[in-house]
């Protein structure tokens, strides 16, 4: 009988072990994990610090207080440490949480409730978020005439009316667009580097956005989920000077206990300050005090140990993508790696692709090789991501990152060339 929601039905494989880089199944069969908790686990499974805190909170007599806790106030300290740009942090259960109450803020300061998204970004499982473009859109992913869709069933379809798209990396389309409603915007969100397409091209991009916002005193949200403290210990906007007012972290910052946190700039608080009706925040367990100890304990180790920790993912996500490339060069394979940083995805198609709605269009012939490649990889040993992003971690051995090279090596030449 199938109790499980729909993601985590499939009974066969059921894991209830993992360490460092390795997931095992109940069966006992070790597999090792290119997902890592969905890119949570920057040090692996189960790390000594992750353990130990756990231990700690335990002996320490924590409990769940429904006041201030004296973790929170210590990891927010830490935060501001990493990201001195923001004043004032929010803590909540999840990233897409975060998200949520984070366009509540920019609602309330700005009077104004158009939404400006860009194509390929993923801000969590919640209405406001799971519209895209329709499948009519030109080579760039969207034009003036394009549709937006619902992603879900039971989704209002209402909500689009406060929603615009604009396609990354596409800067002339995208001006056009942001000068069209820039007195109506509430403010415009992006994944700074998306897990969709992760690529250094984007930068220019978001140089672009940055000034735009800034010139034109529009609200600049980064959803920085995904590539906070991953990007260099920090993020996207402290690594390239990139001005917001409003971010969202969450997954490494959590040690692998659920958090999300919103980052409020300098600008944007004075004026929350000011608002006569006050914005809501609460949560049951929004900054409970388990989840924000293993997140400071954790988040002051991977800061006292940033050079040797990020040295190493570094060099290892620099040889996977180089060793698989030239590999796919010389055998002419219809496939390549991308990467930025650890945050690394391998497009089924040769082709030049600059944005999601590109891979997408390109990829869909390969979708059944790809199916196949997958279950080839598992048979090896190897679980490739659903969602197709790779995140590589500390506790990643050589000897598996060299069999994970020569494996994906295979695979892809037997599917794909």
């Amino acid at each position: 009988m199938n109790i499980l929601n729909e993601g985590y039905s499939n009974y066969r494989n059921l894991y209830y072990k993992g360490k460092g880089s390795i997931v095992y199944t109940r069966d006992k069969k070790p597999f090792i994990d290119l997902s890592c908790g969905a890119g949570t686990l920057l040090l692996g499974h189960n790390s000594k610090i992750r353990t130990k805190s756990i231990k700690d909170y335990l002996n320490k007599s924590l409990s769940q207080f429904s006041h201030p806790n004296i973790s929170a106030y210590k990891l927010a300290k830490t935060l501001k440490k990493i990201f001195p740009q923001f004043e004032k942090f929010v803590f909540c259960n999840t990233g897409a949480e975060a998200n949520i109450k984070a366009l509540r803020i920019a609602r309330a300061v700005t009077g104004k409730n158009l939404i400006i998204n860009v194509t390929g970004s993923w801000h969590g499982s919640v209405d406001q978020f799971l519209f895209n473009t329709k499948n009519n859109y030109n080579f760039w992913g969207i034009n003036e005439k394009t549709q937006i869709k619902s992603l879900s069933a039971g989704i209002d379809e209402n909500l689009k009316r406060n929603l615009k798209y604009i396609p990354s990396n596409n800067i002339k389309a995208s001006e056009k667009i942001l000068k069209k409603y820039k007195n109506k915007i509430c403010c415009v969100l992006i994944e700074p580097i998306q897990g969709a397409f992760p690529t250094k091209e984007t930068l220019e991009y978001l140089q672009f956005l940055s000034n735009f916002c800034l010139k034109n005193k529009i609200l600049l949200f980064f959803d920085e989920i995904l590539s906070g403290i991953r990007v260099g210990c920090s993020s996207v906007q402290n690594s390239y000077n990139l001005k917001t007012s409003i971010s969202t972290f969450g997954k490494i910052i959590g040690g692998g206990m659920p958090i999300g946190i919103i980052g409020i700039s300098k600008k944007v608080n004075s004026i929350l300050k000011n608002k006569k009706q006050k914005i809501f925040f609460g949560g049951t367990y929004s900054g409970n005090s388990l989840s924000t100890h293993v997140g400071h304990k954790t988040l002051s180790y991977i800061i006292k140990n940033k050079k040797k920790i990020f040295k190493k993912i570094e060099k290892d996500s620099e040889f996977f993508e180089k060793n698989i490339n030239y590999f796919i060069n010389k055998n002419r394979i219809d496939a390549k790696v991308i990467r930025f940083h650890s945050i690394i995805r391998i497009i089924f198609s040769k082709k030049n692709v600059r944005n999601r709605a590109q891979r997408d269009f390109f990829e869909k012939n390969n979708l059944e090789k790809r199916t196949k490649f997958l279950n080839f990889l598992k048979s090896k040993g190897i679980i490739f991501p659903g969602n197709g992003i790779i995140f590589f971690n500390y506790s990643l051995t050589q000897k598996q990152l060299k069999y994970l090279v020569i494996t994906v090596n295979q695979g892809l030449k037997f599917f794909f060339k």
